[in-house]
């Protein structure tokens, strides 16, 4: 018998570990590089896998062994055959493991109520609402990318300011304070340089979706445009946990909606205005806080496994 469960929250950009005891309290923690075979070569992801568990087993003098089950939470990860691809990277590093990949936004929930039981709503670069029943039901709603969707996200949220700035260059919008905010933060002098700022960074989403900060900091400071775009993208997200609640819940009470991303944790004034807007379409279902980060979810969910 081992001794020890692990963790990951497999990201775009980094990855995040820890390992437990079976009881999921926290012993150590590691991040490495991404993890997420949509994003990087499969040697690369392998690569990475194989050094977060290295180094979290070195951290507490364990041996592969030693380890009796892993659960990566993974962006993007709902298919069959994403499912199948990242158990088997598992099991190449931890033969000996009971293994389970799912969603990141599983872990998110699981890591944010203790419980596969409600909604997590996440906000960062994307965006994404993704549900459980507390039983084997499940349902999701966004999470389509920056083309086909992203609303509330980061990128959503910069997408309409940096409209916003462009209307009122041409006189076709409101005057606003997201004008000299996003051209100070981008040392830029005249909003016609957006256009070659946009080029430079090769139209990146992350890019664009860092410029957020901005429009939720002008948005607290009273500018109305900001305001606006903030409710609505607020209103999309309790939008898509209201379908998601509809699928699993038919408008009973008795679950939480947990936040997720930078923009609803970090956010006050992006919190709060989603918690409104939840609060006209689902009332009386109270919007959370995590009580502990995905990462540790991840290890909630791989010590489950064992009972």
């Amino acid at each position: 018998m081992g001794r020890f469960v692990i963790g990951v929250d497999g990201g775009g950009t980094k990855t995040l570990g820890a390992i437990a005891g079976h009881d999921a309290v926290v012993m150590a923690h590691n991040e490495v590089g991404s993890t997420n075979y949509n994003v990087q070569p499969l040697d690369v992801v392998r690569s990475n896998l194989r050094l977060l568990v290295d180094n979290l087993l070195h951290a507490v003098d364990g041996r592969p062994e030693d380890v009796d089950a892993i659960c990566l939470g993974m962006s993007g990860c709902d298919r069959p055959d994403d499912k199948k691809m990242y158990g088997d990277l598992a099991r190449e590093v931890l033969p000996g493991a009971k293994c389970d990949a799912v969603n990141d936004a599983v872990i998110a929930l699981v890591g944010g109520v203790g419980v596969p039981r409600g909604i997590i709503v996440i906000s960062g670069t994307g965006s994404i609402a993704y549900g459980y029943d507390g039983l084997s039901k499940s349902a999701r709603c966004g999470g389509w990318g920056n083309i086909l969707g992203d609303e509330g996200s980061g990128y959503g949220l910069a997408f309409h300011g940096l409209r916003a700035i462009m209307r009122a260059h041409d006189g076709r919008g409101e005057p606003t304070a997201l004008r000299d905010a996003v051209l100070g933060a981008l040392k830029l002098e005249r909003p016609e340089q957006l256009l070659g700022w946009l080029r430079e960074v090769k139209w990146g989403k992350a890019d664009i979706a860092a410029l957020s900060r901005e429009v939720l900091e002008t948005a607290a400071a009273g500018d109305p445009v900001a305001r606006r775009i903030m409710e609505q993208e607020a209103d999309d997200l309790a939008h898509q946990a209201q379908v998601v609640a509809g699928k699993l819940f038919s408008g009973a009470t008795g679950f939480s909606v947990v936040v997720g991303g930078s923009n609803l944790r970090k956010s006050r004034v992006y919190f709060d205005c989603f918690t409104a807007a939840v609060g006209r379409r689902l009332p009386g279902v109270p919007v959370v806080l995590p009580e502990r980060e995905p990462v540790e979810g991840a290890l909630i969910c791989a010590a489950s496994m064992l009972n």
